[in-house]
């Protein structure tokens, strides 16, 4: 996803309210008069936060039939998403993945795998009974293997920013100047010591950059 993409899908979450219009769109579709109700808020400021996330595309809308009169204006989520902003000192990553469709995966553990096989064997499956207590089950242990991740995650980054602290007292305790201390920020942080992606990042001339790594090779 580019930096703008990113941006505006950062943009429509930012706000408080268009959070609690997003989690209950995730719900079920809805018209903009039932969500001022049920959200406690006027409709023209329902009206006027659906616009801003239709412009970015997070929801759709179209026109439906109403029991009770004209045709409404429906809105439902048109995107599936996982949001992801993580920053310390030394430290930024945010990053938008897509999930409507399969992500291509360079190997999936033998728990993912077997939840895969078992929902693909429900959709296999033409026998109705028992199905809604199968897919309530798989959804609890998608749950629970995602909560996993999540708390091996904030381990992983205690580590990183624990040691990122530290390799940063080494680098204020030398003599070099901030040119050098920023082309080894980067490479710490980029794994990635290009001498061309260097220089385009930190709009630094390539033969300085290559002056500097070859300074610093023997700590990279």
């Amino acid at each position: 996803m580019s930096e703008n993409e990113l941006d505006q899908v950062l943009m429509a979450f930012w706000n408080p309210t268009r959070r609690r219009i997003i989690k209950r769109l995730s719900q079920e579709p809805s018209y903009p008069s039932q969500l001022s109700r049920e959200l406690g808020m006027g409709q023209a400021l329902v009206a006027k936060h659906l616009e801003s996330l239709e412009e970015v595309g997070v929801v759709k809308s179209s026109m439906e039939k109403s029991p009770c009169g004209p045709k409404r204006r429906e809105y439902l989520l048109s995107k599936s998403m996982s949001v992801t902003v993580d920053f310390a000192p030394h430290f930024f990553n945010a990053r938008v993945l897509s999930f409507s469709t399969l992500p291509e995966s360079r190997g999936l553990s033998s728990h993912v795998s077997s939840l895969m096989k078992r929902m693909n064997d429900l959709l296999e499956d033409a026998n109705e009974t028992g199905r809604f207590s199968l897919y309530s089950t798989l959804l609890a242990d998608i749950d629970d293997k995602l909560k996993e991740l999540e708390d091996e995650r904030s381990v992983l980054l205690y580590i990183r920013n624990f040691a990122m602290r530290e390799v940063a007292k080494l680098i204020q305790n030398t003599n070099r100047n901030a040119d050098e201390k920023k082309v080894l920020y980067h490479v710490l942080d980029e794994h990635n010591s290009n001498v061309q992606r260097i220089s385009e990042c930190l709009n630094l001339r390539e033969s300085i950059v290559r002056k500097i790594l070859s300074k610093m090779k023997g700590n990279l």
